[in-house]
């Protein structure tokens, strides 16, 4: 008997689904295919795509929190369908490097799908959503100029991947756990960004 997938795994599934058939894949494609699953797996899948090495792509981190940063708008105001602007719809990724990609997580989603699980489910409530929502964009402001220093981009996309599955798995202790990420990741952060302009 095939055994079942779990939530993130049929996520990477599903932009593995959305890549397939042609050269080159559109922004848009890949959000209508999170579309139905809602804003966690969506929190959770989109920023772990950055740690893979189509984040290495120049421009990609800066893309990625852009697309990210409208999805937690429109969680904040109460939308529950995603919504992206025709340009950045338009926007086209290599699908070889997005299949590769997503391949590459697959092993990790399966061991997340694993271990997670609902847990101090009051953080992941409404109340820690929306801090939640506040946080991600903050972080998500730090991404473009981050993109100067060296895998810089990967500490706030972890942080934000850890909300998302907080979000995805109603477990309030991840949720606890992207607020400290966020403090460290905000002072990496700071750091680095010092360190380069002093260098």
């Amino acid at each position: 008997m095939k055994k079942e997938n779990g939530a993130l795994t049929d996520v990477i599934d599903e932009l593995k689904k959305a890549s397939q058939g042609a050269d080159h894949v559109q922004v848009g494609h890949l959000i209508d295919a999170l579309d139905y699953r809602g804003y966690g797996p969506a929190l959770a899948a989109l920023p772990l795509m950055e740690l893979t090495p189509i984040g290495g792509i120049p421009g990609f981190p800066t893309l990625l929190a852009l697309t990210l940063a409208i999805l937690v708008i429109r969680l904040l105001l109460g939308y529950e369908h995603f919504w992206a602007p025709d340009w950045l719809r338009r926007r086209t990724l290599d699908s070889g490097r997005v299949i590769k990609s997503v391949e590459w997580l697959k092993p990790i989603s399966q061991r997340i799908d694993a271990k997670l699980h609902k847990r101090f489910s009051v953080f992941a409530g409404a109340a820690g959503r929306r801090a939640a929502c506040f946080v991600i964009l903050g972080l998500l402001l730090t991404v473009p100029p981050l993109e100067v220093v060296p895998f810089a981009t990967s500490g706030p996309m972890i942080v934000i991947a850890t909300f998302g599955l907080g979000l995805l798995y109603c477990d309030g202790l991840l949720m606890l756990l992207g607020f400290i990420g966020a403090g460290v990741a905000l002072a990496g952060g700071m750091w680095g960004l010092l360190a380069s302009g002093g260098s």
